[in-house]
């Protein structure tokens, strides 16, 4: 592949991606890690609007399924170092005039990570995961492990706040999170591993939760990439490292076996996300210290390998997207404080 840059924004502390399919147009939408406004591109990058002046701390940014006029985000996360104790999350609404009011529907201290899950039922699930418990004003501290919650999320979210239950207790550096395509599931990855969560399949049901990989893993993404039916789930280990690997289910179900690791060590691994370009499924990938480097990971002739796609920029979060015909990878610099588009060609 090919791969043609252009910087669309100066955004300090680019940090979080997201899709937006609005009434009016498909579109991107960042938010920043510190202080400052979460705005909305065109899929060619274009400034459109923005979300929210502030207050930052976004770690995360999803639509909300069946809604074209609303976006969840985490708010005032600006550290996991004593920087989240009134982190929360809030809605964001799009009016038809192009404004957006913000409602807080949670408070969650240090929460990091969320998604948005459907249960075999239709029920719509808030799953947020907290990288710690609380901070002692010093840096690393991880003596209070972290949690995840989840929550039954109904209608008007513009208005109404949403009751958290603790599911998972004692997630020592929850940090990595994926969800299917069709919302069916959602992995989290901690210091103990991988674990899968399955929200009820009926009112009265509950939450199916399995651990598929033991070892500490700071980031995760699925994809079938060498195309033999069965997905592989590419990991960053261990928190925030150096280490990239791919593992491949094994002869029992649930169980993964490591079938590749890169090489080459690559210090603070961070940027993820998987799925296809033109037909290939594909990983991108980010680190944000020594070579700070974006690249395309995929399964060719026999082999994973590895694709530059740019270097120095330091990515904290990437995501790509089809703008008709053409494959477009956007990345949130964080470390150069820039917001980038690659257009993607074979």
């Amino acid at each position: 592949m090919q791969y043609s840059k252009k910087v669309i924004a100066s955004m300090p502390k680019a940090y979080a991606t997201g899709m937006f399919e609005g009434e009016d147009a498909g579109s991107f939408v960042i938010g920043v890690e510190k202080d400052g406004p979460i705005r909305r591109f065109a899929l060619d990058g274009t400034p459109m609007e923005t979300v929210a002046e502030g207050p930052g701390g976004v770690m995360t940014i999803a639509q909300v399924p069946g809604r074209k006029d609303q976006l969840l985000a985490t708010s005032e996360f600006f550290s996991p170092n004593y920087g989240g104790d009134t982190a929360g999350i809030v809605s964001y609404t799009r009016a038809a005039d192009g404004s957006w009011s913000a409602h807080r529907i949670c408070d969650l201290p240090y929460v990091h990570r969320f998604g948005l899950l459907t249960g075999a039922d239709g029920q719509l699930w808030l799953i947020a995961c907290t990288i710690k418990g609380a901070c002692r004003q010093i840096k690393n501290d991880w003596l209070t492990p972290g949690a995840v919650y989840v929550a039954k999320l109904g209608d008007s979210l513009e208005t109404k706040t949403v009751e958290l239950t603790e599911l998972s207790g004692c997630q020592l550096q929850n940090h990595g999170f994926w969800y299917a395509p069709d919302h069916s599931f959602a992995l989290v990855s901690t210091a103990a591993g991988v674990f899968r969560y399955v929200p009820p399949a009926t009112a009265d049901g509950t939450w199916s939760v399995s651990c598929l990989i033991v070892q500490p893993t700071s980031d995760i993404c699925v994809a079938d990439f060498d195309g033999d039916g069965k997905d592989e789930i590419l990991t960053l280990s261990a928190f925030h490292g150096d280490t990239l690997s791919v593992w491949h289910e094994g002869e029992t179900a649930d169980t993964y076996v490591k079938v590749w690791e890169d090489p080459e060590k690559r210090d603070f691994l961070h940027a993820i996300w998987s799925g296809e370009i033109y037909g290939e499924k594909c990983a991108v990938i980010g680190n944000r210290k020594g070579g700070r480097d974006l690249f395309r990971v995929r399964f060719a002739d026999g082999s994973y390998q590895l694709e530059m796609i740019d270097h120095d920029r330091g990515p904290a979060n990437c995501w790509v997207f089809t703008d008709g015909d053409v494959y477009r990878v956007v990345a949130a610099n964080r470390e150069t404080d820039e917001v980038a588009l690659y257009d993607v060609t074979e």
